[in-house]
């Protein structure tokens, strides 16, 4: 079926008329069959529904067959348009749904099938009359689409197939189970491609494709309710109800006779049985039961059974569990335990089922019970509950926890201590997961724990859990397997030790011991002449060992320190690395402990910090001082300054206010990389108009030295980073490259994907970019020099500038795991290569 619609949808690609052909045609050959099927077992039926059906679908066919060959496209009946397959399809439907409808009343009645297809005849000549000669309502209309007509009738279409389908779940039992819900699928298929036809526009539209995919399926499900149903199983569809022949209520009845027989061999052969009639009154016992109670029938017979004489037997009749009661209420069978008095030294615990007793026509007319000697049972099953609660007492009230798991590792059971030591409720635990109290790592080597379990492994061991707060548990575990009567794995026991407390400590004894040997610092303990004790950076750092004399460079802070009686600090530069060394003195004794710090990365960044300040100073004084002698100048001398030489004052104004503000924003994007504090916003980007918005923003700058640029980035190319970092970057190298070109010089910017060369030392998948000029060039002394902060060449302290820009832009390069190289030759010109790796997509970060 799936690849059949398959093949089919492929084929509405290519042709939709061919695809519309074929589908009717499968709904034409499926309803001849139903119509073969229907017709030939008219006489075999005691009911109408599969004739009306048959005869109907013969003229549903006939209608469907010219519905397909005026279909658009077709071009075998050329004087109608679209409009009239149309209406045959709605007079098809309505026969249809009908024709389940009148089926479906009729289905216990036996209709002649010669004035069904007279009827049939009748009406599809009227029909055909109807259409052909333009009475029947207009169904579509050429480039409008369906009328009012068309979609209206669908839902009623739909109605009648709905209440169809209810009517048809009321009759269920008249069915096969398996006919009936095929019936039901079909039914339910059509409503929805009627639904799907109510909404075209075109005859070989979405919705159009979509009707007539349903359409199969309907026909498809009919086919496998009748013609597949008929062939595999004929009396299956055509037989449902069968009436009891002659032969076949004989062989009842020798049945039946042959099983009273056997009743009453097996009633008097049996375990312990009594009957008793709806009076309550005994009207049946077996020998079995007469030998249990030591009774006679004159004893027992034709008495109640709460007769007071029978007062030893015991009986429930006065309270709600009366079998007979029970029974009468419903109950297909009722137990209890009862306790029979023999003599004064002997009791029998029995245990009686009693299960409704009924005449030939199934009338009850009493209940019969069996009667199960326990009484040894009994006993050893008190003796057994008495075990068990001692066991239970002691296993409920040990100090220790015990924990039992099934072969699936749930929890079947735990004691209090078991659940208190984890910090859960007994109800809590039980049906949990052993694996819900631990960690992953802690899974792992659980499961393979478990698996020695199963191979019958006894294990004492120490085991991690997690508490109920979140906490750390530290246990010793013996576990044991536990395996049934038969041998089958069953689960395993533990008895459970909390040992965390205890762990601690020796964690912490530990820890203490291995304090000052494993501290990457040295940690030396110092008398006044000798070295008592040293730790291997201690030893490594002076030259020393345990016994050794104090190190020369120790001996006079030691010395003071200890004359003093005073703990003190002290930096010491040695082996190139500076340390703060801290001399404490242990009260009472004759030693003191000395605790070192490499403080050599505090201390450059310190001095870091200071030069940073220092070079900032300078920078911003020099156009502080321009501005505020240029400002004074012009408060001094405003009406002695020249128009020229005001406009030149004013343009050295504005030129420094906008070198202050640039020098701002580099130091403060500098300060901000270096506290860690850049934030990167990873989204993809092209390049290409990375470039294309610079551009457009230095174009009057270029316009004014004559620069023509020349790019070649593919637009292709996509990266992943920040886009407003990566066009400051380019930014930086384009406005250098225009600042130090010479007029009407070409810049040139490139791309190369997938680069591997020099300029990519690790190897890695990216693109390298360079941006080429022909301006003054780098002397090959001072190429070194331009990443660093605030330097500028002494050839171009004319041109405006911080000296912060280069360093800015290696920096966010890094940033995005990049690399920059820089080639230039002093007269000629300077070209920086940029490698940017291809990365994956990041979260924010710093």
């Amino acid at each position: 079926m799936g690849s059949g619609l398959f093949l089919i949808t492929l084929l509405s690609t290519y042709s939709y008329l061919l695809f519309h052909s074929i589908a009717e045609v499968i709904s034409i050959v499926i309803s001849g069959g139903i119509f073969f099927i229907g017709w030939n077992s008219r006489k075999y039926m005691d009911n109408s529904f599969f004739l009306i059906i048959g005869i109907s679908f013969l003229f549903i066919s006939a209608i469907d067959l010219i519905h397909t060959l005026t279909y658009s496209g077709m071009s075998i009946i050329l004087e109608f348009n679209a409009n009239l397959p149309t209406q045959l399809w709605i007079a098809a439907r309505y026969w249809q749904s009908i024709s389940y409808l009148f089926a479906l009343f009729a289905i216990k009645k036996k209709i002649n099938a010669t004035y069904l297809m007279l009827g049939g005849l009748i009406v599809i000549s009227v029909l055909f009359i109807l259409i052909f000669y333009g009475v029947f309502p207009t169904s579509y209309i050429v480039g409008i689409g369906l009328t009012p007509f068309k979609i209206i009738s669908e839902y009623i279409i739909n109605f009648i197939f709905l209440t169809s389908a209810i009517i048809l779940y009321k009759f269920r039992s008249e069915f096969n189970r398996k006919i009936f819900l095929l019936i039901m699928l079909s039914i339910s298929a059509t409503i929805i491609s009627e639904l799907a036809f109510t909404f075209y526009l075109s005859v070989s539209d979405l919705s159009n494709f979509i009707g007539h995919i349903f359409k199969i399926i309907a026909f498809f499900f009919i086919y496998k309710a009748i013609i597949e149903t008929a062939l595999e199983d004929p009396f299956g569809l055509l037989l449902r109800k069968l009436k009891l022949s002659d032969t076949s209520l004989r062989r009842k009845a020798d049945d039946l006779e042959e099983a009273y027989s056997e009743f009453n061999q097996m009633f008097n052969a049996s375990a312990p049985l009594r009957v008793i009639n709806k009076d309550y009154e005994i009207i049946r016992i077996n020998e079995t039961y007469l030998n249990l109670f030591s009774l006679t029938k004159e004893e027992i017979i034709s008495k109640k059974c709460y007769d007071p004489d029978l007062k030893r037997l015991g009986h429930q009749c006065n309270t709600d569990l009366c079998s007979m009661k029970q029974i009468e209420q419903g109950k297909e069978h009722f137990e209890y335990e009862l306790i029979t008095k023999v003599n004064d030294n002997t009791n029998i615990v029995t245990l009686v089922r009693s299960v409704p007793y009924r005449n030939i026509n199934g009338e009850f007319v009493g209940i019969i019970q069996n009667f199960t000697n326990i009484t040894e049972r009994s006993i050893l099953e008190l003796a057994m509950k008495k075990s068990e609660e001692k066991y239970r007492n002691l296993v409920e009230e040990s100090l220790e926890g015990i924990w039992v798991i099934d072969d699936n590792t749930n929890t079947t059971f735990v004691n209090q201590s078991m659940a208190g030591m984890f910090g859960y409720k007994i109800d809590e635990m039980i049906g949990k997961k052993l694996y819900k109290f631990m960690d992953e790592d802690g899974k792992k080597l659980a499961e393979i724990n478990f698996e020695r379990r199963r191979q019958g492994i006894k294990e004492d061991h120490e085991f991690e859990f997690i508490h109920k707060s979140g906490r750390k548990i530290f246990t010793k575990i013996r576990t044991s397997p536990i395996f049934d009567e038969t041998g089958k794995f069953t689960g395993a026991m533990a008895f459970v030790t909390d040992d965390t407390e205890q762990k601690i400590a020796r964690e912490k004894i530990a820890d203490m011991a291995r304090f000052y040997t494993e501290n990457p610092s040295p940690v030396l303990r110092l008398s006044k002449k000798y070295v008592l004790l040293a730790n291997k950076a201690s030893q490594t750092l002076f030259g020393i060992g345990e016994g050794s004399k104090i190190p020369e460079i120790l001996i006079k802070p030691v010395k003071e320190s200890f004359s003093k009686d005073k703990n003190s600090e002290i930096e010491l530069k040695i082996k190139e690395r500076i340390y703060s060394l801290f001399l404490v003195l242990i009260k009472g004794k004759s030693y003191m402990n000395i605790y070192g710090m490499d403080i050599t990365a505090r201390k450059e960044a310190k001095d870091r910090l200071k030069r940073f300040v220092s070079t900032v100073s300078h920078e911003l004084r020099t156009p502080v001082s321009i501005l505020t002698m240029s400002i004074e100048f012009l408060d001094n001398y405003k009406k002695k300054i020249t128009p020229e030489v005001n406009k030149k004052l004013k343009e050295g104004i504005s030129r420094n206010i906008y070198l202050l503000k640039d020098l701002i924003e580099d130091i403060l994007t500098l300060s901000r990389i270096d506290e860690g504090k850049y934030k990167m916003e990873w989204k993809e980007y092209k390049p290409l108009l990375v470039f294309k918005d610079i551009l457009t923003l230095m174009e009057p700058v270029g316009n004014e030295k004559n620069i023509t640029f020349n790019i070649n980035v593919s637009e292709e190319i996509t990266l992943l980073g920040e886009s407003k970092k990566i066009f400051q970057i380019f930014r930086i190298f384009i406005d250098n490259a225009i600042k130090y070109s010479r007029n009407s010089n070409t810049v040139e910017i490139k791309a190369i994907d997938h680069y591997k060369g020099k300029y990519n030392d690790n190897d890695r998948d990216g693109v390298l970019f360079y941006v080429k000029d022909n301006g003054i060039g780098i002397s090959e002394d001072e190429l070194t020099s331009i990443f660093q902060r605030f330097f500028r060449s002494e050839q171009v302290t004319d041109i405006p500038g911080t000296g912060l820009g280069l360093s800015i832009a290696k920096e966010l390069i890094e940033l995005h795991s990049g690399e920059v190289y820089v080639e230039s030759e002093q007269g000629k010109g300077t070209t920086f290569y940029i490698f940017l790796p291809k990365i994956e997509k990041k979260i924010n970060t710093k």
